[in-house]
């Protein structure tokens, strides 16, 4: 039953108003009196919205007796309790450590209708002059995750009708920031790359460039995940390491179209079956040199940069810039951009393009061609 203020006449005829409502860890109801009906009222809809709980703590860092709005901080904790619901421990984790380190000390202590955009900006503004653990300036893309993660927490009170608007949205964002630029490996570095490899390491290595996976989604692979002889050769997605509150487990791939089959080439097949020999169907297929999983930290400083200076490669690769490579490959032998999709477990097709459209084939010659029809004979002919 949802709870309503019920008047009180107190001596001398004051009157005043009481809401009953249940908090965890009390058998009966607990009781909070207001001064003005129309605060009481607030608190019930408060109750409705956010349960007993967060609507005392709400009213308890209020201002005076009949304040009800939470704070941003008492707000954040009921958002991130109802996104652990579909979020991994790891995320939840990860987004109330941005906040504590952003913007959680600037606005936390406010009440949700107490930030205007003018504060956000100020925020925004605040957060270039400060400097990391390290020292550094803070990215754009890390002030950028930080807002986005703020404008969520503000949508979500909106959605509660506890404020009108979300005042981050929208609010102007460093625009400085650097995208590293993706590096594709050719055939010849590739190979050059492989044979630079340690050769315990070198069906890992090939089978993330031979078939796009995700670092997670590859060294979470086991011998039953494999179908080597199949008529097409195929392996199938399952499972992916994830990050969560007390370390890292194996949950779902990074996205609902993460679970795949992803069809082999010949030249990996023999590669993985010599893998699997010894191993059982659930042991993992790519494990550390001492067995168990195999750290992508650990590997890029033991493995793959020694690789590279070995390979004597002039381009500076990332380990996922094998995916990356293998996009490109795709595409330029005519693998259809949907098909592509698939294959790489994007959760659209909108994805793909968006990261790799600029490398569909032809793509510049026929944008050239289609741009010179505009106005033929604009200029005239310079005689060589």
């Amino acid at each position: 039953m949802s709870p309503k203020p019920h008047p009180y006449r107190a001596a001398g005829g004051r009157i005043t108003y009481q809401v009953r409502y249940r908090i965890t860890g009390r058998r009966n109801p607990v009781k909070d009196t207001f001064d003005d009906q129309r605060a009481a009222e607030r608190f019930c809809r408060l109750i409705e919205k956010v349960g007993g709980d967060a609507a005392r703590a709400a009213r308890a860092q209020g201002e005076d007796s009949d304040r009800t709005m939470p704070t941003l901080a008492t707000w954040l904790e009921v958002h991130l309790t109802a996104l652990e619901a579909s979020a991994t421990p790891g995320t939840v984790a990860e987004y109330r450590r941005m906040a504590a380190r952003t913007w959680l000390p600037r606005l936390g202590t406010l009440p949700l209708d107490a930030i205007d955009r003018a504060a956000v900006t100020a925020w925004v503004a605040w957060q270039r002059r400060q400097t990391t653990l390290r020292g550094k300036p803070y990215a754009p893309k890390s002030i950028s995750n930080a807002h986005g993660l703020l404008s969520s927490v503000l949508a979500s009170a909106v959605e509660a009708e506890l404020i009108a608007r979300n005042v981050a949205y929208k609010v102007p964002l460093p625009s400085d920031a650097e995208t590293a630029e993706m590096v594709i490996l050719s055939e010849a570095d590739f190979i050059a790359l492989l044979d630079a490899t340690p050769e315990r390491w070198r069906p890992l290595v090939g089978t993330l460039f031979f078939t796009g996976l995700r670092w997670g989604e590859a060294t979470a692979l086991t011998p039953d995940d494999l179908d080597l002889d199949a008529e097409t050769p195929v392996l199938r997605v399952v499972r992916s390491w994830k990050k969560g509150a007390a370390g890292v487990y194996l949950g779902s791939p990074k996205t609902r179209k993460g679970r795949r089959t992803v069809s082999l080439p010949d030249e990996l097949v023999p590669v993985l079956r010599a893998v699997c020999v010894g191993r059982k169907g659930s042991d993992l297929l790519f494990t550390a040199a001492q067995g168990g999983r195999v750290s992508a930290q650990h590997f890029h400083g033991r493995v793959w940069r020694p690789a590279l200076a070995a390979a004597g490669l002039t381009k500076r690769p990332r380990i996922h810039d094998l995916r990356h490579s293998h996009a490109s490959h795709m595409l330029a032998q005519g693998e259809d951009i949907y098909a592509l999709s698939r294959r790489l477990g994007h959760e659209s097709v909108k994805v793909t393009g968006d990261v790799y459209g600029h490398l569909l084939p032809d793509a510049h010659t026929r944008s050239a061609d289609i741009a010179g029809r505009i106005a033929p004979g604009a200029f005239p002919q310079i005689e060589a």
